[in-house]
């Protein structure tokens, strides 16, 4: 224990003398429930199943939005293509 451990001990023992002890402890459980309840609702602190499932509907909502986006781009991409390759007929005639 360091001096200031020690120090803020020395501080707390009188009130648990006055107040007793019960409350003071009360009290800072209470402090510590707040603090886990506010991690909670701010999302830091999240069980592990809910985070898998998170990225598991993520992930699948990636894949879905892949092959949207490749059926959309195909026919830009054959027209790119046929650009490309009538341009390189071009230049070689």
């Amino acid at each position: 224990m360091g001096e200031g451990d020690i120090a803020q001990l020395e501080k707390l023992l009188p009130l648990a003398d006055k107040y007793g002890l019960a409350y003071i402890v009360a009290f800072i459980l209470m402090i510590v429930l707040m603090v886990l309840l506010r991690a909670i609702v701010k999302g830091n602190l999240v069980p592990r199943e809910m985070l898998d499932r998170a990225e598991e509907d993520r992930d699948r909502l990636q894949a879905i939005l892949d092959k949207e986006r490749s059926e959309f781009m195909q026919p830009t991409l054959d027209v790119l293509k046929k650009l490309k390759i009538d341009h390189t007929e071009d230049r070689g005639s």
